[in-house]
């Protein structure tokens, strides 16, 4: 059984540092988490980096600078001993590099990946998000890790909602740690609700979901109105889908295409099956998905007709 000591974490996620308007839920969790006495570090991609997964951009040069806390200022000279570290790559670049050579020294309890600005549930978020990306680098460098989103509802999320969603991911972190039966190679991957009051938890699974295009001509703002005013009428996720769209997808006269998910072949939250993520987050409920960092089939049930293909070898 674990002791009841403060957690010593590492924290990274896919949006970057604190921002109003693609980073907001980031810094009031560190905060939360030191004001319970727990030993905080911080690494974060230097800007937005979400929707990457666990991928590594291997012809970059990493450059490392400082985030000032107070001041918001971002420079090459480290400030104050609370200054977040900030790397010019991907999550799992920031997990990799702080565990190999910043924190190098460090004994973490735990790796956390997040939270991240608006849910991580179902297969199609899960297996897209640098923040779970994060955590599952985290697992492959044998660190127990967590990925952390916040789901939200409204454009609007007032200092006591995100306060009582910091309460709550803290609860079920150290319930987790608490019981300390970790999946073997594994996460767990929790998504908690940014409302006013505490929520029930449940253990669940991903609401298996599939998606459309994920890129939009520029010349399709009618189009992508249209279909987002059409979303928002029907899915109570469309508002944290449509604010999500401006901060990770910004656009360019430069470019012919921009990131503009269409979500609508996901379905709507009302559809998905009891017992998913998808199911507990429309109901407004907290969800804790463990899963594995790995995609292999356990225990296939088919040959697949290969000991027959051998055999006319």
């Amino acid at each position: 059984m674990p002791d009841k000591r403060p957690l010593r974490v590492l924290i990274s996620n896919d949006d970057g540092p604190p921002n109003p308007a693609d980073s907001p839920f980031i810094l009031p969790f560190i905060e939360h988490l030191e004001n319970l006495g727990w030993d905080v570090k911080v690494c974060l991609p230097n800007s937005q980096k979400s929707w990457i997964a666990k991928s590594f951009m291997i012809n970059d040069h990493i450059e490392l600078s400082y985030y000032n806390r107070k001041t918001g200022e971002v420079s090459f000279h480290k400030q104050n001993d609370n200054d977040f570290y900030l790397l010019s790559g991907t999550p799992a670049t920031c997990i990799n590099i702080a565990l190999n050579h910043i924190f190098k020294n460090q004994d973490f309890d735990l790796v956390i990946g997040g939270p991240n600005f608006g849910r991580n549930s179902a297969t199609v978020y899960a297996l897209s998000s640098g923040t779970v990306g994060a955590a599952m680098e985290a697992v492959l460098l044998k660190r127990k890790a967590i990925a952390l989103s916040f789901a939200f509802y409204s454009r609007k999320w007032p200092v006591n909602e995100v306060q009582t969603a910091c309460n709550m991911a803290t609860n079920v972190i150290l319930h987790l740690w608490d019981k300390g039966q970790w999946p073997e190679g594994g996460l767990f991957n929790v998504n908690v609700p940014v409302v006013d009051s505490h929520r029930p938890v449940y253990l669940t699974r991903f609401h298996k979901a599939a998606y459309g295009s994920l890129f939009r001509p520029l010349t399709d703002k009618k189009a992508e109105t249209e279909l987002s005013r059409k979303e928002e009428e029907e899915d109570d996720c469309a508002v944290e889908q449509e604010v999500r769209k401006e901060a990770e997808g910004h656009e360019s006269e430069r470019t012919v295409f921009h990131f503009s998910p269409d979500l609508s072949a996901m379905g709507h939250p009302v559809d998905a099956a009891e017992g998913t993520d998808a199911w507990a987050l429309h109901h407004k409920f907290v969800s804790v998905t463990p899963m594995i960092a790995c995609f292999e089939v356990e225990n296939p049930v088919r040959d697949y007709g290969f000991e027959s293909f051998n055999n006319k070898l």
